[in-house]
């Protein structure tokens, strides 16, 4: 069994913002806003939300995301925490409920590879769009469309010891599974109100200092 694993989420995290969020605001009619309440309130789940919200936005194109993505600003310590945690040989996952096409363009564009991701799958077909999702699990208590928490078990089996980075309400439930958290902004606020322990970060210069104090 290995050491250590890091799971990370994506949007807001690795991200300056959430990049759906942002996406949604800009190209959406005004009704994906109620669904994105239905499903902060837990009325709906994410694979409805995220189905529902694309539907809203008129002649969605790949032309239209890519340049899109190109505004997309990611962490700028992220690098080095990539190029850390790689010299460390501790493997590094992107654990998303958004979706794998902007995950991995916002990457590329940044030009940074290799990185394995476990999140929603989205691409276009015959000029239409598709969503699936491939880490669903009939036990996620929260429907969601990537479930985290059945990741990180999978993961448990494989190491020793999961550290969680997150920053947002999907990161809710699985926060509380991960052995080291680092947490930020909704989720930082989330774990205080809830007694879970955690370190709270601004960025991703944070967690390279922290983890030079801390035996991975």
């Amino acid at each position: 069994m290995q050491n250590s694993c890091i799971l990370c989420d994506f949007d807001g995290t690795i991200t300056e913002k959430d990049g759906l969020y942002s996406f949604f605001s800009q190209y959406a009619s005004k009704n994906w806003i109620e669904v994105e309440r239905l499903w902060e309130e837990g009325k709906i789940n994410s694979k409805e939300c995220l189905k529902r919200e694309f539907e809203f936005i008129a002649d969605l194109n790949e032309e239209l995301i890519v340049n899109y993505l190109y505004t997309i600003k990611i962490d700028k310590y992220f690098k080095d925490f990539y190029f850390f945690v790689n010299n460390k040989n501790i493997d590094f996952y992107i654990v998303s409920d958004g979706i794998d096409y902007f995950i991995e363009k916002i990457l590329k564009i940044n030009k940074i590879n290799n990185i394995k991701i476990i999140s929603n799958h989205f691409e276009f077909i015959n000029g239409d769009f598709k969503i699936t999702f491939p880490n669903d699990s009939k036990t996620c208590i929260n429907n969601s469309g990537t479930c985290k928490c059945t990741v990180l078990y999978e993961m448990k089996k494989k190491y020793k010891s999961i550290i969680y980075i997150g920053d947002g309400i999907s990161d809710y439930c699985v926060c509380k599974k991960a052995d080291k958290l680092y947490a930020k902004n909704v989720l930082s606020d989330y774990c205080s109100k809830n007694n879970i322990k955690h370190t709270k970060f601004k960025n991703f210069k944070d967690i390279i200092q922290d983890f030079k104090t801390i035996s991975i």
